[in-house]
């Protein structure tokens, strides 16, 4: 044992000599950084990569990195870091981001010495900015395809042609200047314009004639896009062919819709009734909802929500009850829901703790807006939440359903055996809570 506590004695003496070594060797303070700015820049644009070439020394300490930093109004935006394991000469470049709405004016760039005791020696210098005027922009489609655009005014740009109604393309620039790059406009996660190499397309809704694409590279705002309203606030585009709002909804209210021929428009029929004046009548009950239009298909889709959450199924019977299974879909039976988490579909809650889906039958494929039951085939079910979760534990059918539906041990739902619904009838499927969640009775009928 003693031999044991020796050696671990030894052991941790050695480790202190070695530290002491170490910090010895890179004690902190000390030295003197020395830098020269032999080459930096007064002016430049945005987007610019601008070079800078820098005379680094020290009184006898080893050096650790050189930073060169961009600040605009006192926000950094911008670093290029180099490693300095010599004195001497050291070129390197930093780029000056292109933003939105970002006017001509005085940046700041600093450059950081620091050597390896953590002295540091700083030095800044103003640089004029300013936006580059491009001569022209290109629009480059999802094939590959480019067309030139012209600039109509200081940052506006356009192209006319015959494109796609639902066009998807970015927008790049030429090299501006002797220290400019090629600019990618593109969208970002959240739909927004950005700039950068890695940048989403950027969706536009046209018409079937040819129409005109614009962008402004100051303020970012581009064209064409729907311009919809939904109960008077606008819809914002989630790509070329889908809009949204989220907003409370009361029952029995009703609702206009701006930008659209709501004429042409399927309508969910447990979610509006079209109105004589044009309107829709919202027919669930008040809560919170996110009503999507989609422009391709002509038609909406509802989900209910909590703040930024879909709505889950309350222990009350309240909330949002969701469907999912094979042999169902929305607005037609071309989009059934299948088993995918996240892609439920939302159940309206048509009175207090009863929901309800109304659909015609119709075929598997081809189907028309409307058919949203198989008339061969069902197999779905309902879950507490838009995926897998919580569900039922015991539902009972309704009397005179089990002719048409039947249930499975699992609580999933299928058509009884040896039916076959009638194509082109309408059938209303409800579930009701007023006696527990653990109680639910479904039903289905032919209407």
């Amino acid at each position: 044992m003693n031999k044991i506590k020796k050696y671990i004695g030894f052991f941790l003496c050695l480790v202190a000599v070695v530290a002491c070594k170490e910090d010895y060797e890179y004690p902190l303070g000390g030295g003197n950084p020395i830098m020269t700015l032999n080459e930096v820049p007064t002016t430049a644009l945005f987007g610019d990569s601008i070079p800078f070439n820098v005379h680094v020394s020290d009184d006898g300490k080893a050096l650790s990195t050189l930073k060169a930093q961009l600040y605009f109004s006192g926000d950094l935006v911008s670093e290029t870091i180099i490693r300095t394991k010599e004195y001497g000469n050291y070129n390197g470049k930093i780029y000056v981001p292109f933003l939105k709405n970002i006017p001509d004016g005085t940046a700041q760039l600093k450059f950081v010495l620091e050597n390896v005791g953590m002295v540091k020696n700083e030095q800044q210098k103003d640089l004029a900015l300013s936006r580059p005027d491009f001569p022209y922009l290109t629009l480059v489609d999802s094939d590959g395809e480019e067309y030139r655009m012209e600039k109509e005014s200081l940052y506006h740009y356009s192209v006319t042609g015959n494109f796609p109604q639902a066009l998807r393309a970015r927008i790049k620039s030429p090299k501006v200047g002797e220290n400019g790059n090629e600019l990618i406009f593109g969208k970002s996660v959240d739909n927004q314009i950005i700039v950068g190499e890695t940048a989403d397309l950027i969706s536009f809704s046209g018409t079937e004639t040819a129409y005109e694409v614009t962008l402004n590279v100051l303020t970012y705002e581009h064209g064409p896009l729907v311009e919809m309203t939904f109960d008077g606030e606008d819809m914002i585009a989630l790509d070329a062919d889908s809009y949204y709002v989220q907003k409370t909804l009361t029952q029995g209210q009703t609702i206009q819709v701006t930008g659209v021929e709501l004429a042409e428009w399927w309508v969910d029929p447990d979610y509006f009734i079209k109105g004589t004046d044009g309107g829709l009548t919202f027919l669930p009950m008040s809560g919170e909802y996110r009503v999507v239009a989609d422009t391709e298909s002509k038609s909406f889709a509802i989900a209910r929500m909590e703040g930024e959450n879909e709505a889950t199924l309350g222990d009350d019977g309240h909330g949002a009850l969701w469907l999912m299974g094979w042999g169902v879909g929305s607005p037609s039976l071309d989009s059934q829901f299948g088993w995918n988490p996240g892609a439920a579909y939302c159940v309206a809650e048509i009175s207090a703790k009863k929901y309800q889906f109304t659909g015609i039958a119709g075929p598997e494929q081809g189907s028309s807006l409307g058919q949203r039951f198989r008339t061969d085939y069902l197999d779905f079910k309902f879950f507490f939440q838009n995926g897998w979760g919580g569900e039922f534990s015991s539902l009972t059918l309704a009397a005179g359903s089990e002719s048409l539906i039947k249930l499975t041990s699992s609580w999933n739902i299928g058509l009884a055996d040896g039916v076959t619904l009638e194509e082109g009838a309408t059938y209303v499927l409800t579930v009701d809570l007023t006696g527990g969640n653990d109680n639910g009775v479904v039903s289905f009928a032919k209407r």
